[in-house]
């Protein structure tokens, strides 16, 4: 397992090395760039400013010196200034807990809710539930993103006012910016405040991820289950007389999960980037909406950033998928 680790980890070294390439190149290849917004500002000076942002930023210099450059240093945690002129570091620092907050916990209320119904479907193959899951699920599956989370603020925020339409943090409360110091200070004497407040604000932009994800891992749990269900080793313990409920849980549900696992790193990516949309649309003070004002922007600095970490996530959660066969399958071994 040691050894599987360690391979998989300089695999994930060399494919990140690969990525900074391909990020550098595609954002440098945009038209435009930092500099462009002092080209359309009616001044006499304008060439003047221009070459002097190029040189300032250090782009009037060839594309491999500026790569090395902005991979050395990249790699000793200098990730520049964004377009607001704030250290990247220190504004992703800031950004990222919300942003793992609403995927962590959107994906976790995904497949509580995927899973159990899926494994209902293959259960009850056929039945009039099997059915209406069927085609719920195909509905799910065909909702884009953004309209979506639109048609949930229209309902539920705008038509019944039960849920804030966007933000993290009630403005009416005197509770500090989310992910800032003074938010840390004031959650420990405040926790049932200031969590209520974040899970009310979570629920828009929660449902908006886990709903069309619960459609797509329903029906790959049902036709997973239906797989292991008729295999030979769940006959053999119903023929042994064990109890329906330890037939299913025990035998036929964990070895179901193994193509369960596999999607859980393939859909970490979707997740990523279903959350820019979302947090555009909600105002969520994460990485996704971070992006979006960067790239309307120019902001290469921060593109690169946020790209590198999307990549580092999805790199991560695809080894922690591959560790987690062996848990699911001891018949599993990594030499």
């Amino acid at each position: 397992m040691t050894t599987y680790i360690i391979r998989r980890l300089m695999q994930a070294v060399i494919i990140m090395f690969g990525l900074t390439i391909f990020f550098f190149l595609i954002l440098h290849a945009e038209p435009g760039g930092p500099c462009a917004h002092i080209l359309a500002t009616p001044n006499p000076n304008t060439q003047e400013l221009y070459a002097h942002c190029l040189k300032a930023r250090g782009l009037d210099q060839p594309l491999p010196v500026q790569y090395w450059r902005w991979l050395s240093a990249t790699a000793h945690g200098d990730l520049d200034v964004d377009y607001t002129g704030r250290p990247v570091l220190d504004t992703i620092k800031l950004r990222l807990p919300a942003t793992i907050l609403l995927i962590g916990l959107s994906y976790i209320f995904q497949e509580l809710i995927a899973l159990p119904l899926g494994m209902l479907g293959a259960l009850k193959r056929y039945s009039l539930y099997d059915q209406v899951l069927t085609f719920l699920s195909y509905v799910g599956l065909s909702l884009p993103t953004f309209w979506l989370g639109l048609m949930l603020v229209l309902l539920l925020a705008v038509r019944f006012p039960l849920f804030p339409p966007g933000g993290i943090v009630n403005p009416l409360l005197p509770i500090p910016p989310f992910g800032t110091g003074e938010y840390w200070a004031y959650l420990p004497g405040h926790v049932g405040q200031a969590v209520g407040d974040l899970l009310w604000h979570l629920v828009l932009p929660g449902l908006t991820l886990a709903i069309i994800g619960i459609g797509g891992d329903s029906r790959f749990m049902r036709a997973s289950m239906l797989d292991v269900i008729n295999q030979d080793f769940v006959r053999t313990a119903r023929a042994k007389g064990l109890p329906r409920s330890k037939v299913v849980l025990k035998h036929a549900l964990r070895n179901a999960l193994l193509p369960i696992i596999t999607n859980v790193g393939l859909f970490i990516p979707t997740l990523v980037s279903g959350a820019v949309i979302t947090e555009s649309i909600f105002g969520w003070p994460g990485m996704g909406k971070y992006f979006i004002d960067a790239l309307g922007n120019h902001d290469t600095n921060t593109l690169q950033a946020v790209l590198l970490l999307s990549a580092l996530m999805v790199l991560i959660g695809n080894l922690l998928a591959d560790l987690m066969y062996a848990w699911a399958d001891p018949r599993i071994r990594y030499n």
